[in-house]
C-alpha cells in the first residue's frame, strides 16, 4: 500500500468518526429510543397474555406452515405421460394420401409428389448418380411408361396442385392428376423389380 492510499484511508476514518460523533443525538433519537420502545411494548404483550394463550398462537402457527409444506408437496392432479407423436413410414403416408384423394386435387397432387420422386430417384440409382434435377423431365436409361403415366408422375414434380385448379359450376376437364394412383404405382414397381434383379 503507498503512502498516498494510507493517508487517504487515515483521512475517511477520520472523517467517518468525526460525522459519526456530530450524528450520535439523531441516530439515538431516530433509531435507538424507537427500537427500544418496540422492544418494550413486545415484552408488555408477552406478559399481558395468558400463557395458554401463547402457546396456543405458537402450535397454531407451526402447524399451519407444517400443513402448508406438506399440501406444497402432495401433487393436485396426476401427471398424465405425455403421449410421443406417432412417426408414420413412407408407406402409411401415401395410404393416407390416397384415402384423402377424393377431397380434391392437392391430395391427388401429393400422391403425384411422391412417386414422381420415387421414379426420380429410381433413375438416379439406375445411372449411378444424380442426373434428375428438381422440375426436369423424368428420362433415363430404358424410361418407357405410358404417356398418361409419364404426364402424371412429371405433373407430380414440374408443378403443384395450383396448376390443376378444380372447377365449382362446371366439369372438370381432365388432367394428368385424373389418372388412378394404382396404375403408376404398378409401372414403378415393375421397374423397381427390373433394377433389383439386374435387368437394367
Amino acid at each position: 500500500m503507498t503512502k498516498r492510499k494510507s493517508i487517504m484511508l487515515i483521512g475517511a476514518g477520520i472523517v467517518g468518526l468525526l460525522i459519526a460523533f456530530a450524528s450520535r443525538q439523531f441516530i439515538y433519537a431516530s433509531v435507538i429510543v424507537p427500537l427500544a420502545y418496540l422492544w418494550w411494548l413486545i415484552k408488555l404483550y408477552y406478559h399481558l397474555l395468558p400463557q395458554a394463550v401463547v402457546w396456543i398462537l405458537l402450535i397454531a402457527a407451526l402447524g399451519f406452515a407444517g400443513i402448508h409444506g406438506l399440501l406444497l408437496e402432495i401433487p393436485i392432479g396426476k401427471v398424465k405421460p405425455m403421449k410421443a407423436a406417432k412417426v408414420e413410414s413412407p408407406l402409411e403416408a401415401l395410404a393416407g394420401l390416397i384415402r384423402k384423394s377424393q377431397r380434391g386435387n392437392y391430395y391427388k397432387w401429393m400422391i403425384a409428389n411422391r412417386l414422381g420422386n420415387i421414379a426420380r430417384e429410381l433413375l438416379d440409382q439406375r445411372e449411378g448418380k444424380q442426373i434428375a434435377q428438381k422440375f426436369s423431365r423424368l428420362a433415363g436409361r430404358d424410361w418407357n411408361p405410358p404417356a398418361d403415366v409419364q404426364a402424371y408422375l412429371q405433373s407430380g414434380i414440374s408443378g403443384s396442385f395450383a396448376d390443376y385448379p378444380q372447377k365449382v359450376w362446371t366439369k372438370n376437364t381432365p388432367s394428368p392428376l385424373s389418372l388412378e394412383p394404382q396404375k403408376a404405382l404398378e409401372y414403378l414397381e415393375v421397374e423397381m423389380e427390373s433394377n433389383k434383379n439386374g435387368n437394367r
